[in-house]
């Protein structure tokens, strides 16, 4: 045979056994690190996300909420335009003399009127109003028209250092008394919460008019600070409920205080047209007549009374009135002429004294 011809076929024959065998072979085994033993002293930390992580497609509800929203207000804008532009049927709605007392709806309202009333004044502001008040208040306090009691929690009540040494609120509605002593023992009745509350603090509960003889302070005196809000709007005699506020506040110190959180008319006439327009239907759901003249009636009752006004705010287009009132000087000399001597002497010692008698230093 040939050179060329053996050489040819020894080639074919080995290029055969190659392939067969690389078919038959196993793959080679991929070498692997031993895994680590895991040390405690060093957590594992959590796997790293991507740095682009993949975009979540849009709510497909978040346009109908927009436009349900966008609706509302536009429907809410719409009602009020329309009663703005109603001219009022009543021109004496607002007139004291034309309002029914409404007082007793309290009593069918007691248990929802927090409810009721709380998303609003939480969107308004309110509370923050409410809060700011009742921190004012010190010594002996009367919370007149105290309904459910929604300005329990703000009080300086906790401490050796707590500006309030006794607590009581009155109400006309029984219905409204319970509501706010239920409340008390949530917030205040347990163990834990009794024991951060100043040393000797006296919290009662009274069922009775704000027109009439209200009790004396715990001690006996009459009260250092008296605290309403939102009272004036609910009595058929709001100028006497004020007059009756001052002949229970001790006018002999210059320190006493009346506060006062109301709402009434506003500075801004098409505004003063929507709630005379809806004034009759809100006092029958509500009990209270939103559309008074409070500032009016603050500011005449303080005259006659013998108290100032330290300091006059309105809020929310001038519907909502915040007052602090204090005695005169006149109503603090005469007050003090009426007193014995012996507390009369006391009293003038105590001013004499400044800051520094009230640290105990003689």
């Amino acid at each position: 045979m040939r050179p060329a011809l053996l050489y040819h076929r020894r080639h074919v024959a080995s290029s055969l056994r190659r392939a067969y065998a690389a078919r038959t072979a196993h793959p080679p085994r991929r070498q692997t690190a031993r895994p680590q033993p895991i040390d405690p002293a060093y957590p594992v930390g959590e796997p790293s996300s991507p740095a682009n992580p993949p975009a979540t497609p849009p709510s497909s509800f978040a346009p109908w909420i927009l436009g349900a929203l966008a609706a509302g207000i536009g429907f809410y804008s719409l009602q009020i335009y329309l009663a703005a532009s109603k001219p009022c049927l009543n021109p004496h709605i607002a007139d004291l003399a034309a309002q029914k007392d409404v007082a007793a709806r309290y009593d069918y309202t007691a248990t929802s009127f927090d409810s009721e009333v709380g998303f609003s004044e939480l969107l308004m502001g309110v509370n923050g109003l409410r809060k700011e008040l009742a921190r004012k208040c010190h010594g002996d306090v009367l919370e007149v028209s105290c309904g459910t009691g929604r300005n329990l929690g703000y009080y300086d009540i906790e401490g050796q250092d707590a500006k309030v040494e006794s607590l009581g609120f009155i109400d006309l509605s029984p219905q409204m008394v319970e509501v706010c002593r239920q409340k008390w023992v949530a917030l205040f009745g347990n163990q834990k919460a009794q024991q951060k509350l100043m040393p000797g603090l006296k919290v009662r509960f009274m069922t009775g008019s704000a027109l009439g003889d209200m009790p004396l302070a715990p001690s006996g005196k009459k009260y250092d600070t008296i605290f309403q809000t939102m009272g004036l709007c609910s009595t058929a005699s709001p100028a006497e409920l004020l007059d009756n506020m001052v002949r229970h506040l001790d006018t002999s110190q210059p320190e006493s205080r009346i506060l006062l959180l109301e709402h009434g008319r506003s500075y801004l006439p098409w505004l003063n047209r929507v709630l005379d327009n809806s004034a009759e239907k809100h006092a029958e759901l509500h009990g209270c007549w939103f559309n008074r003249e409070i500032g009016q009636l603050v500011e005449q009752a303080a005259e006659q009374s013998g108290l100032e006004v330290v300091s006059e705010r309105r809020h929310h287009l001038g519907t909502t009135w915040v007052f602090e009132l204090k005695p005169t000087e006149d109503t603090v000399k005469k007050a003090r002429a009426d007193l014995p001597v012996a507390a009369t002497r006391q009293r003038e010692k105590e001013d004499q004294g400044g800051w520094l008698n009230k640290l105990g230093w003689k």
